[in-house]
């Protein structure tokens, strides 16, 4: 097995690399893997890389990563949705007269609810090949559902998005994410041509130790859905980028250019729940799945946001969680794969709603000053600073909203609960908060605190002692 190359930021939280190195051979040899490579990032940083494996590969040796193509097909779409190009809610045949379901809009091709098939008819496309846009509307696709019906996941969608973005732009749908994502974020080891020195894809036989070289198919139309090529170290740049997690090239240094935060923050925004008859775990944004569920081996629940992959001969995942800004990827050369991320996930120290300080970040003057315990009337909530400088205001029976910031510089609702768009306001005498107006509803540093604008008013007589004696004896007497 070729040695894991740790690859330490000097600015980043530090990682213990010799865990992820024995965790990833460890997974090489029990799914049989010839090839593994992967990367881990923390704070928009590259700390780690690592491949194992009989057939050589090294952490820059680039992988097709099929469907998480899409997510960056995503990107470009929603680009032309924030120049204002197009809307969400526009009926792709508005933009593309021979798409398939014409009335499906952008967004329902984008979360997997336009009522399409998952693929062309026609031979199995990702192994037999696919053929030009003018091929795949000759083939009749027939919708399975209205749209918005249902989730139904469909490849054929992302091909209808791809030649959306040909449309709008004239060119091939790979230069468009060339020019327009992938050189912007640094992605340099991206694309959709197979690299010289890339990876080789297997069939790795169920029962004995032999293996099958997979064909390497052109997917013509079919290509914005799974065609692209990339590297761990590319995956976690994109992901950190798509979470806002800061560092040269993947937060607020020009990532914005690309695709503003907000734009982002709407992307993994849950619209669509996968039901597969089992309890609710994962949902889909606009080009990309959001899981909600413990890690591997029943560890701490968390939400993540990313994408997998799977063509011949390859697999791959994309796991990003918002709350820490940490992000795994890892691709595999095997049809079969090998499991999911959360084995690397799993082994980073930062869990979802750790304080800046234990993350080190630093969440910001302002964030920090707001921090600790509030009360809404006699109920403690208390408001967190969180890695990714956005903050938490939980309860004790697990209520929670997330506030990030406003364009106007204001705190407004984000994620989950309650107050999800509503206003946070710190309510100052001089400099320092002594209320917080959330929504309307009024919080405090003691309950009810009566040299605060209380709605309402606060009784003058204050808060009274219960005549605990009194009542036992009263209710002892009857």
């Amino acid at each position: 097995m070729t040695a894991a190359q740790p690859d330490p930021s000097p600015t980043s939280p530090p990682v213990d690399a010799a865990r992820f190195d024995d965790a990833l051979h460890a997974r090489c040899r029990e799914r049989r893997v010839p090839a593994l490579s992967a990367a881990v990032g923390r704070a928009g940083e590259l700390v780690w890389t690592g491949a194992a494996g009989w057939d050589p590969a090294r952490p820059g040796t680039a992988f097709r990563i099929g469907s998480i193509t899409k997510p960056m097909t995503a990107v470009a779409v929603l680009r032309l949705a924030a120049a204002g190009r197009l809307g969400l809610n526009d009926a792709v045949g508005h933009h593309l007269a021979d798409a398939p379901a014409p009335d499906a809009t952008v967004a329902q091709l984008l979360t997997h609810t336009a009522g399409l098939p998952a693929e062309p008819p026609g031979p199995w496309w990702e192994r037999h090949g696919a053929g030009a846009w003018d091929d795949l509307v000759a083939a009749g696709i027939e919708p399975l559902c209205e749209p918005g019906e249902r989730h139904h996941y469909s490849n054929v969608g992302y091909a209808v998005l791809g030649r959306l973005l040909e449309e709008a732009h004239g060119r091939s749908w790979d230069a468009v994410l060339r020019d327009e994502v992938w050189t912007p974020l640094g992605m340099t080891g991206t694309g959709r041509a197979r690299p010289a020195d890339a990876a080789v894809g297997y069939a790795v036989h169920p029962h004995d130790d032999t293996v099958l070289v997979e064909p390497v198919a052109g997917y013509g139309a079919m290509g914005p859905a799974g065609e692209v090529w990339s590297t761990p170290a590319d995956l976690v740049r994109f992901g950190a980028w798509l979470v806002g997690a800061g560092g040269d090239g993947a937060g607020g240094d020009g990532g914005d250019d690309v695709l503003p935060l907000a734009w982002r923050r709407r992307m993994a925004t849950p619209r669509a729940v996968v039901d597969d008859g089992a309890p609710f775990t994962a949902a889909w944004g606009l080009g990309v799945s959001v899981h909600h569920g413990p890690g591997e081996a029943g560890r701490a629940a968390r939400r993540t946001v990313g994408h997998g992959g799977s063509v011949p001969g390859f697999t791959a995942t994309l796991r990003a969680d918002p709350a820490t800004g940490d992000v795994v990827a890892v691709c595999g050369s095997s049809t079969a794969g090998f499991g999911d991320a959360s084995f690397l996930l799993d082994l980073l120290d930062v869990r979802p709603g750790a304080g800046a300080v234990e993350a080190g970040i630093d969440a910001g003057p302002e964030g920090l000053a707001l921090a600790g315990t509030w009360y809404w009337g006699p109920m403690p909530y208390t408001l967190a600073p969180r890695a990714d400088g956005r903050l938490d205001l939980s309860a004790p029976d697990g209520r929670s909203t997330v506030f990030g910031r406003a364009p106007d510089g204001g705190w407004v609702g984000v994620e989950g609960g309650y107050w999800r768009g509503e206003r946070l306001r710190p309510v100052a005498t001089g400099t320092a908060a002594h209320a917080l107006d959330v929504g309307t509803f009024h919080l405090t540093r003691v309950p009810y605190d009566p040299a605060t604008a209380v709605p309402g008013g606060v009784d003058p007589a204050g808060w009274r002692a219960v005549p605990v004696a009194r009542a036992d004896a009263d209710h002892d007497a009857g």
